[in-house]
């Protein structure tokens, strides 16, 4: 029985850096298929394709601020926003204060995973 609490969290950690992992490959694939679909190159089979893998990529993003964002920042799932990307933007653009954890740690997120996969170069949630 013991080892069910020490595993565990160890299942949760690894099932989340899987998922985090997967997550992010879905948002730079979306945000080349918004650069595609802007520079007016995306073919009828790709918008197809892509469409469906964004709507993969938004239920995982759902899921994954519900789980895993809920306990990183420590707030309710369904505080203001329904995806992670959008309680990063909003988190990250909190008036600062030197004591705001959170405002931190959106924002490295923010500066390290998602502004240079981001054409416009700041990801905006």
């Amino acid at each position: 029985m013991t080892y069910l609490i020490v595993l565990s969290p160890l299942v949760l950690v690894l099932l989340g850096l899987r998922e985090g992992r997967n997550l992010w490959l879905y948002f730079i694939a979306a945000m080349r298929l918004k650069e595609m679909r802007d520079a007016g190159t995306l073919t009828k089979e790709q918008r197809y394709l892509g469409y469906s893998l964004l709507a993969e990529g938004l239920l995982l993003d759902f899921a994954f601020n519900v789980v895993f964002g809920s306990w990183f920042f420590w707030e309710h799932p369904f505080r203001r926003e329904f995806t992670l990307s959008a309680r990063i933007w909003r988190l990250s653009n909190l008036q600062p204060h030197p004591d705001n954890w959170r405002q931190r740690r959106a924002l490295r997120w923010r500066k390290k995973l998602l502004d240079s996969g981001d054409p416009k170069g700041i990801h905006q949630g």
